[in-house]
């Protein structure tokens, strides 16, 4: 077989063992298999018995969802131009960014982790986005009724705030897929902060849901569809 060959064939094997399934049968394996070093259950052919595989297969995750970032920041960054003149726009932009960042980066990490670990993980990241989101929409629709200023300063708020998000969804998985490699049991704090996001979000959603009745009142949406008669 030629060099490309074998590269070729390492590469298919690579983004197999990267999307938790086997390389040879193609077929799913158990969370955490891979970064341990555990065989196939269906076939019994070894992952990633090597920790220098192991640490290369860490890296190869940690720089796709670099890549898949970025390209997230920049499209946020040329629509919000667009959007940042409008109220609500810029949040449901945010709101989609991180849909975005959930599916590219957080589901492929996940894939890798234990069931247990693969919970609390997503358990975490999607309070703290949910935190992260209330947050945004406080920030960003103040500055809708900013003039001037106000736009430009959500462009690079928005902008700025994909890129956050991101960046701490990346670092947090590396981190959880770096502990799995180890063997690293899972650590009671890492329940406890849940409750703390869960906290915190309680009282973001407080705040935004009274910004946005403010916002639509300032739209004037809230006094015209009190004052339409019922039934049309």
């Amino acid at each position: 077989m030629s060099a490309t060959g074998v590269a070729g064939s390492e590469e298919h094997e690579l983004a197999l063992l990267l999307g938790g399934r086997c390389r040879r049968c193609a077929e799913k394996i158990p969370g955490g298999a891979v970064l341990r070093g555990r065989p196939c259950p269906g076939c019994g052919e070894q992952t990633l018995p090597s920790p220098a595989d192991r640490e290369m297969l860490h890296q190869l995750a940690s720089e796709r969802a670099s890549a898949r970032l970025w390209v997230a920041v920049g499209v946020v960054a040329v629509a919000s131009l667009a959007a940042s003149w409008f109220p609500l726009l810029t949040s449901l932009l945010l709101l989609a960014a991180l849909f975005w960042i959930r599916a590219t980066l957080v589901q492929p990490a996940l894939q890798l982790l234990t069931p247990q670990r693969r919970q609390v993980s997503r358990l975490t990241l999607r309070l703290a986005a949910a935190c992260f989101l209330a947050a945004s929409i406080i920030l960003c629709e103040l500055l809708t009724f900013v003039p001037g200023f106000g736009a430009l300063a959500k462009v690079v708020l928005s902008t700025g705030q994909v890129a956050a998000a991101g960046l701490f969804a990346r670092r947090y998985l590396g981190w959880q897929t770096e502990r799995e490699a180890r063997g690293i049991p899972m650590a009671a704090w890492e329940v406890a902060l849940l409750v703390g996001f869960l906290l915190t979000l309680l009282a973001f959603t407080a705040a935004s849901v009274a910004l946005l009745w403010w916002v639509f009142q300032k739209l004037g949406l809230l006094q015209s569809f009190l004052a339409a008669p019922v039934g049309g």
